[in-house]
């Protein structure tokens, strides 16, 4: 079984506040969840419990799809050292990268 998508966390989340929100029970609402979305009622008290820290709804993240593109090895190896260091993905950095770079970019040219 595949991990959920930062978009469909989002989702249960916000569905799971929902409900909450409707005045549904909690064990109603695990029971909503795990239907719905085809979870173990573990994985859907845990977007409850999420739910119930959270007061309005989140925002859902845009879907991402895979982009690959041939870069210099160099450039990878450096890539991925500043993305550990940094401690995030090497996704999230390159995303950083890409739209500094466009912005600047769209300002001068």
């Amino acid at each position: 079984m595949s991990r959920a998508s930062a978009h469909e966390r989002t989702q249960r989340v916000n569905m799971a506040l929902d409900l909450l929100k409707k005045k549904i029970s909690p064990k109603e609402v695990v029971s909503s969840l795990e239907v719905k979305f085809d979870l173990s009622a573990r994985q859907a008290y845990r977007y409850l419990q999420q739910a119930q820290r959270t007061t309005k709804p989140l925002a859902l993240p845009e879907p991402k799809a895979v982009f690959t593109v041939k870069l210099p090895t160099s450039l990878i190896g450096r890539v991925r050292q500043i993305a550990r260091r940094r401690r995030q993905p090497i996704s999230d950095l390159v995303t950083q990268a890409l739209k500094y770079w466009l912005t600047k970019s769209k300002a001068h040219g």
